[in-house]
């Protein structure tokens, strides 16, 4: 008979659990982000006749509420900036191009 041993099942190895926690996110305000968000997209919209105003008009109230809550006050501010250079930059669009039409008009009935 040989002498064989059974092979032994290695112990197992001790294993350390890590839990990290990571810090809890800030307060922000959600209507200061949003009126940002949509200023900016107003910047590249104003040109466009109808949907072009949504934006414009909804990022500037959204930012004019926003300033009144504690947090996010430069992210309203900057919807409110945004939004309202969109709506000059669309008034002032519309009223060069209102102009270019009648002056277009006025010359092809002369």
């Amino acid at each position: 008979m040989t002498d064989q041993s059974t092979p032994q099942a290695a112990a197992p190895t001790p294993t350390q659990t890590i839990n990290i926690q990571t810090p809890a996110a800030p307060p922000s305000n959600g209507l200061a982000v949003a009126s940002m968000v949509l200023g900016i997209i107003a910047i590249f919209t104003f040109w466009i006749p109808f949907l072009g105003w949504i934006p414009v008009v909804i990022g500037l109230v959204l930012g004019l509420v926003a300033l009144s809550k504690p947090l996010g006050r430069g992210m309203a501010i900057t919807g409110v900036v945004c939004s309202g250079l969109a709506l000059l930059a669309k008034i002032a669009f519309w009223v060069v191009f209102a102009s270019a039409l009648g002056a277009a008009a006025a010359a092809s009935h002369t």
